[in-house]
C-alpha cells in the first residue's frame, strides 16, 4: 500500500490542478465559451470531490425511507480505544449500529470486530488506512477495499464484512464510485454529522444528535480517530445513552444501515 494521502495534501493538489485549469482558460480567453466551460467543469469537480453526498461522482446512500420511524447510528474510523465503551452503551440500550471500520484498525483490534459481529452490529468498510481518495485511481481504491475485507474476514470470519463502503471524510474522486461498484460495494454517505470528532462534550454531541434524528436519518458519529488511532472518543461514548433516549422520545427505532435501507 502507498502512503495515505492526507486531507491537507489532497486539497493542495486539487488547488494546484484548479490553478492549471484557470491558467489554460486565461490562455484560451479568445474562445470565451470554451474558457467558461473549463472553469465551470473544474469548479464543479472540486465541489463534488469535497462535498459528501454529491451525486456528480456517482450515487451515494444518504437517507433511508422517511415514511418509516427508523434511523441509523453509524460510526467511522474504528475500532479504537473507545469502541468497547460504545459497544457497552449500545448493548445496554439494546441498539444495533453500523461500524465503518478501517482495515488497519481491524488488524490491530480483531477482538473488537468479532464483538461487533457477535452482538449483531453491521460491519462495513471505511477503507484500509483512512487515506483520501480524491486523486487516487481505481486500482488503489479497490486495494483499499480488498485489504479491509481481508482484515475483517481474518478477524471475524467470512461474511462478516457487508458490501458497503464509506470514503474517508466522504471525499471522492472521479474513479472512486466506479471502483467501489466494480468491487461489488454500494457507496454510503450520511444524512447528518454532529462533528463529534471535535470533542465538543457529551452534552453537545447528544443535543446535536437529538436535533438531527428524524425518520430515515443516517447519523454520522466516530468511535475512533482515523489519523490518530490511539485517540479516544470519550465524548461520543458518553453521549450514547442520551442519543438513544432522544430517539425513543421521537418514536424512532435505531437500526443498522442495512435494516434502515431494507
Amino acid at each position: 500500500m502507498t502512503e495515505p494521502m492526507t486531507k491537507s495534501r489532497t486539497i493542495r493538489r486539487v488547488l494546484a490542478v484548479e490553478a492549471v485549469v484557470l491558467s489554460v482558460a486565461i490562455v484560451a480567453r479568445r474562445r470565451p465559451t470554451m474558457a467558461a466551460a473549463m472553469v465551470a467543469a473544474g469548479a464543479a469537480g472540486a465541489w463534488a470531490a469535497f462535498r459528501p453526498g454529491s451525486p456528480l461522482f456517482g450515487p451515494v446512500l444518504r437517507h433511508g425511507p422517511r415514511a418509516v420511524p427508523r434511523a441509523a447510528l453509524t460510526f467511522d474510523d474504528g475500532p479504537g480505544p473507545s469502541t468497547p465503551a460504545i459497544l457497552d452503551a449500545l448493548a445496554k440500550e439494546g441498539v444495533k449500529a453500523t461500524f465503518f471500520v478501517l482495515g488497519r484498525q481491524a488488524r490491530r483490534h480483531p477482538e473488537m470486530v468479532r464483538r461487533m459481529r457477535d452482538e449483531g452490529h453491521q460491519v462495513a468498510s471505511h477503507g484500509y488506512d483512512h487515506g483520501i481518495l480524491v486523486l487516487r485511481g481505481p486500482g488503489h481504491v479497490r486495494d483499499q477495499i480488498r485489504h479491509t475485507e481481508e482484515a475483517v474476514e481474518q478477524a471475524a470470519g467470512p461474511g462478516a464484512m457487508t458490501p458497503v463502503f464509506r470514503a474517508p471524510h466522504g471525499f471522492r474522486g472521479p474513479a472512486t464510485w466506479a471502483a467501489v461498484r466494480s468491487a461489488g460495494y454500494a457507496m454510503a454517505g450520511w444524512t447528518k454529522g454532529v462533528f463529534d470528532s471535535a470533542d465538543p462534550g457529551p452534552e453537545v454531541v447528544a443535543q446535536r444528535s437529538a436535533r438531527a434524528l428524524s425518520p430515515g436519518c443516517i447519523l454520522l458519529l466516530h468511535d475512533a480517530d482515523g489519523w490518530d488511532p490511539e485517540r479516544p472518543r470519550l465524548h461520543t461514548a458518553a453521549a450514547i445513552p442520551d442519543i438513544c433516549a432522544a430517539a425513543r422520545h421521537k418514536g424512532l427505532e435505531l437500526v443498522t444501515l442495512d435494516e434502515l435501507l431494507a
